[in-house]
């Protein structure tokens, strides 16, 4: 253990949630003076670059089963957490050590004062070097907010991944589906191979030109549809994939992850095309079926009980919101009652009208966190669609 400041573990990890006053450092700046201090960490493993509004955990998380099932040591950065700081930084479906994380903080704490990095900052240079000091061979990384200017995308990697793209971190990323488009494209590297999911036609035409400026090419995932799901139940859906007679099990519910899927599989396609590991079908199935192990992979409509039935879900936007209709259909149910929270920076007004949409009570709840909204203001986006209502029903009688 490395004498310090912290004496343990929970001290650090508190150190770290501080940072968050530091806010959104959206620039690459921090990151690069906190990588030479540890040495360049990210340039000792090969890389998997994942962004996108939605579904980039999903893809992530496949990659990640899938190449640790084909034996490979892989690491597995994601956020944010749902009960462990821990679960950002996986090798081989094992959270990073509490004493890395404690060693790390005593090591470099000075060094953050000085800089003034944010939370994200720090937990960035901490899973390079974690994923280094255990040797990792491939790496999937997730980015945290945009691409181009995103902490992770200070790695050249063999593979750049962009999912789904919607409006979300308009602050920073613009208020137009091309801005924010050209912000996640920004993960596309000069001759690095690019994977792209469900987009609309103004995101596909954007990414073209980014990658024909960088000399490579993207590949759509979308641009047949390749799985069909075969049968649908509470825990998961069972799928066969084009020209390929095997059944598949996806142990996660939700139409929408076969795009997922599909992103997945012609991410694992270029890489074998490009000399990196060759995973088989079998394997993959077993990837699937091992995905939440080896991912830690949680919160995606998850089903945690069965009596009385009670469903989690980690949506955070609208285009999130807008599947809970079709994954209800998953399950059994004579009536459902939704509690909701959310961030105070989120479209949480829209995402509130969608659920009023739905027809099912809503309780207004309270993440403990910092930047959770308040009850009563996600409450009073329902009020003032009622007096518009009544507003407009007075004045069509007036008339």
């Amino acid at each position: 253990m490395i004498a310090g400041k912290f004496k343990s573990y929970k001290s650090a990890v508190e150190y770290l949630f501080a940072l968050e006053r530091a806010g959104i450092k959206y620039d690459l700046t921090n990151i690069t003076k906190l990588l030479r201090i540890t040495g360049n960490p990210h340039l000792n493993f090969k890389s998997i670059h994942v962004a996108g509004t939605n579904g980039k955990g999903s893809v992530a998380s496949i990659l990640n089963s899938a190449l640790i099932e084909s034996g490979i040591r892989t690491g597995l950065y994601t956020s944010p957490h749902i009960s462990d700081f821990r679960e950002r930084i996986l090798v081989n479906g094992k959270f990073i050590s509490k004493k890395f994380i404690l060693d790390f903080v005593n090591v470099m704490h000075k060094e953050i004062e000085k800089i003034k990095p944010s939370f994200f900052e720090v937990t960035t240079a901490m899973a390079f070097s974690y994923f280094s000091k255990m040797k990792t061979e491939y790496a999937v990384i997730e980015t945290g907010l945009g691409g181009r200017l995103d902490s992770t995308n200070i790695i050249t990697p063999v593979l750049s991944v962009i999912t789904g793209i919607s409006l979300d971190h308009t602050e920073y990323l613009g208020n137009s589906i091309s801005s924010i488009t050209k912000e996640k494209g920004g993960i596309i590297k000069k001759r690095i191979p690019a994977v792209a999911g469900k987009l609309t036609a103004v995101s596909k035409k954007i990414l073209l030109e980014i990658a024909l400026e960088k000399s490579t090419s993207v590949l759509f995932s979308d641009r047949k549809k390749i799985i069909k799901i075969t049968r649908r139940k509470e825990t998961g859906f069972n799928f066969k994939i084009e020209k390929d007679e095997t059944e598949y099990f996806f142990p996660v519910i939700g139409d929408y992850q076969t795009v997922n899927i599909a992103t997945a599989l012609c991410c694992l396609k270029i890489l074998k095309d490009n000399e990196g590991p060759d995973v088989s079908r079998q394997i993959f199935k077993k990837s699937l079926i091992n995905v939440v192990r080896n991912s830690h992979y949680k919160g995606r409509f998850e089903l945690v009980s069965k009596h009385p039935k009670v469903i989690t879900d980690i949506s955070h936007n609208l285009q999130g919101i807008n599947n809970i209709e079709s994954n209800l259909k998953y399950f059994k149910f004579k009536k459902a009652v939704i509690i909701f929270g959310m961030m105070n920076d989120k479209n949480y007004a829209d995402c509130i009208k969608e659920l009023k949409r739905l027809k099912h009570p809503v309780i207004f709840t309270k993440p403990d966190y910092k930047r959770a909204a308040e009850p009563e203001t996600l409450f009073s986006i329902t009020k003032k669609d009622s007096e518009k209502i009544l507003t407009q029903k007075k004045h069509k009688r007036s008339v």
